[in-house]
C-alpha cells in the first residue's frame, strides 16, 4: 500500500520525480465545500516538455473519464489564468482554452460528496451536476492566490500556458487552410439536408446528428450558427454489423454522413480531415432514442474508428423530465436523477413534472439550454477501450449484438438474464 502524509501533493512530487517544471511550486490546495457538502484536494504541476497525466478521484474511486469535477476544476484553471493576464496586461490571454492550461500536465485532484452520481456501474465518469459548481468555486479563489501572491512565478505559468496557446493556434491556421480548400473542392456534393454552420475551421465546430425532421427543426433554431451545424436522419439507419459493404454505401442515410464528415471510411478514414471538431450523436431520451445512438455508434466504430479513437465523437445528454414547484425548473436525465432532485432541490415540495417525449417536444429554448449550449450542457465523449484496440473481446460482443445471426443474441440474453435479476433485486 501506498501512504503520502502530505495527500496528493507528496503523490505528485513523486511523480515528478525532479523533472523540470513551468513553476517550482505546484498549485495545491485543500478546501470544504459550503454546508458540510464535502471537500476537494488537488495538486497540479506543469513539467515542460512533457506529455503530462491526470487522475481524477470521487469519494476514492478512481473515475479515469472524468466527469463533473474535471470540469469544474478546467474552468476554475482557464478563469483564473485569464484573469491573471487581464490583471498584468496580457492581452492574449483572453484566447486561453482549458487544452491551454490542462494539456502537458500533470494533475490529480479528488472530491468527497454526498450520493454521487456516475456514467455506468464501473464508475467510469463522475456526472453529479452540482460537483462541477463545488469545485470551481473552491479551487478558483485559491488558484486567483497561487498566481497573485507570487507575481514572477503567476507570469512564468502565463508565458507557459500562451505558448501552448500559440502553438495550439497555429495548428488550427493550418487546419483551416486545409479545411478551406477540401471544403470549396466538395462543397457541391454536401447532402442538400444538412444545415452547415458559417465557420470556416473546424476548431469549435460541432455537427449534431438528430432522428426526425421535428428535432431537427427545433435544432436549427436552438444551434449557434457559427460553430453548430445540423444533420437530420430518418428513423434508425442501417445496421452495418449486419450488412454488406455494396448495402452501407448504397444507403442514402449512410451516404450522407459519409459526405457531410468528409473524413473517409475504414481504412481511407483520416481523422484530421474530419469537418468538424466534435460530431455528437443527439437522440431521444428513449429506448428507440437508444437504439438509434447504438447504430451510429456501431458505424462510428466499424467505418470510422480513426475519429472515435482520436475522441472526436460524443452522446449528447438529453433530459427526460422536467421538475418545477413554484419558479423554480429543473431538468432530470433519467429516473434515478428525478428521484435524486426530488428528494433535495424539490423536498417537502409539491412537483410538477413534465416528460419529453422526444426532442422535437422541446421548444427550442429548452434544446438549447439542457443539450446544446456549451456552457450548460453535459455529454459524454465516446472512446475505444483497450480490449476494442486489441480487437478480440469487444468485436466479438459487437457481432453477437449487432451480427445477423439472431442466435447470438438470444445466447446472450439467457446468459445474462439471472444476473440482471440478482442485480434488481439488489437495487
Amino acid at each position: 500500500m501506498f501512504q503520502f502524509p502530505g495527500g496528493l501533493a507528496d503523490h505528485l512530487r513523486e511523480q515528478i520525480a525532479g523533472r523540470e517544471c513551468a513553476t517550482t511550486d505546484f498549485f495545491v490546495t485543500r478546501q470544504d465545500f459550503p454546508g458540510e457538502a464535502g471537500r476537494v484536494e488537488c495538486a497540479v504541476a506543469w513539467p515542460l516538455w512533457s506529455d503530462g497525466s491526470y487522475s481524477w478521484y470521487c469519494n476514492t474511486i478512481p473515475t479515469p473519464d472524468g466527469g463533473t469535477h474535471e470540469a469544474g476544476l478546467r474552468a476554475a484553471l482557464v478563469k483564473g489564468i485569464r484573469a491573471f493576464g487581464d490583471l498584468v496586461g496580457q492581452k492574449k490571454a483572453k484566447d486561453i482554452s482549458p487544452e491551454d492550461i490542462m494539456t502537458g500536465s500533470e494533475l490529480m485532484l479528488s472530491v468527497f460528496i454526498r450520493d454521487p452520481q456516475f456514467q455506468s456501474q464501473t464508475k467510469d465518469r463522475l456526472t453529479s451536476p452540482e460537483a462541477a459548481t463545488l469545485v470551481e468555486r473552491a479551487v478558483r479563489d485559491h488558484f486567483d492566490h497561487f498566481l497573485s501572491d507570487n507575481m514572477e512565478r503567476g507570469k512564468a505559468l502565463l508565458s507557459y500556458v500562451i505558448e501552448r496557446m500559440d502553438e495550439r493556434l497555429a495548428r488550427k491556421a493550418e487546419r483551416e487552410v486545409k479545411r478551406k480548400t477540401a471544403t470549396s473542392a466538395r462543397k457541391l456534393r454536401l447532402p442538400g439536408k444538412l444545415t452547415d454552420c458559417s465557420s470556416n475551421g473546424p476548431e469549435g465546430t460541432e455537427i449534431f446528428i438528430v432522428e426526425g425532421d421535428s428535432a431537427g427543426g427545433s435544432a436549427k433554431q436552438a444551434r449557434d450558427r457559427k460553430t453548430q451545424a445540423i444533420l437530420p436522419i430518418r428513423g434508425k439507419i442501417l445496421n452495418v454489423a449486419s450488412a454488406t459493404s455494396a448495402k452501407i454505401h448504397a444507403n442514402q442515410e449512410i451516404a450522407d454522413l459519409i459526405q457531410a464528415l468528409g473524413c473517409g471510411t475504414r481504412k481511407d478514414c483520416v481523422a484530421d480531415n474530419l469537418r468538424y471538431e466534435r460530431v455528437v450523436i443527439m437522440t431521444d431520451a428513449d429506448v428507440d432514442g437508444a437504439h438509434i445512438a447504438t447504430l451510429l455508434m456501431t458505424f462510428f466504430f466499424q467505418e470510422m474508428p480513426e475519429i472515435v479513437r482520436a475522441g472526436h465523437v460524443y452522446l449528447a445528454q438529453p433530459p427526460l423530465y422536467r421538475l418545477t414547484a413554484g419558479t423554480k425548473s429543473l431538468y432530470a436525465m433519467d429516473d434515478a436523477h428525478r428521484a435524486h432532485l426530488e428528494a433535495t432541490e424539490f423536498k417537502g415540495k409539491k412537483v410538477e413534472i413534465g416528460r419529453f417525449k422526444g426532442l422535437g417536444e422541446m421548444n427550442p429554448m429548452q434544446l438549447r439550454e439542457t443539450t446544446m449550449d456549451p456552457k450548460s450542457r453535459a455529454m459524454l465523449r465516446i472512446t475505444l477501450p483497450q480490449e476494442y484496440e486489441e480487437r478480440a473481446v469487444v468485436k466479438d460482443l459487437v457481432d453477437r449484438l449487432m451480427g445477423t445471426n439472431p442466435a447470438h443474441r438470444f445466447a446472450f440474453i439467457q446468459e445474462n438474464a439471472a444476473r440482471m435479476d440478482e442485480d434488481a433485486i439488489d437495487a
